[in-house]
């Protein structure tokens, strides 16, 4: 099977009919990542989106060219006990934020999450069947 199905970047090819609803594709002639349809199939956990948008080194170390999202969080300090909604960082992590702060990210950031989230290409198509 295909590059993408051994790096278990999906259950299967992608195909044609996969873009026959969209307007413009871009598909290009060279992958440098895999293709996002199966983002929410793949990686599940929101948290884990959360932590690869905000920064990928944190769950791609050295696998990854993305660029940083940090942008899309706000980094603010603790007022109290901490917000159900904040980044969970490993305990010994570089790139956790200081002692006394945290990393929230606010609805449009959220909004992104639940969209990645959404994404499964979890079916079989005559000319593309799921390997399992």
């Amino acid at each position: 099977l295909g590059p993408d199905i051994e790096r278990e970047w999906g259950k299967r090819h992608t195909v044609a009919r996969d873009y026959v609803t969209q307007g413009r594709v871009l598909i290009g002639s060279k992958r440098v990542g895999p293709d996002l349809k199966t983002i929410g199939e793949r990686q599940g956990d929101a948290n884990w989106q959360h932590l690869h948008l905000y920064n990928p080194k944190i769950t791609s170390e050295g696998l990854s060219i993305m660029p940083r999202y940090a942008f899309l969080y706000e980094t603010r300090a603790l007022e109290g006990p901490a917000s159900i909604n904040g980044l969970q960082f490993e305990a010994d992590s570089a790139f956790a934020p200081a002692a006394g702060y945290e990393v929230v990210p606010p609805q449009r950031a959220e909004a992104l999450v639940e969209y990645l989230l959404s994404l499964k290409l979890n079916y079989s198509l005559p000319e593309a069947p799921i390997s399992e």
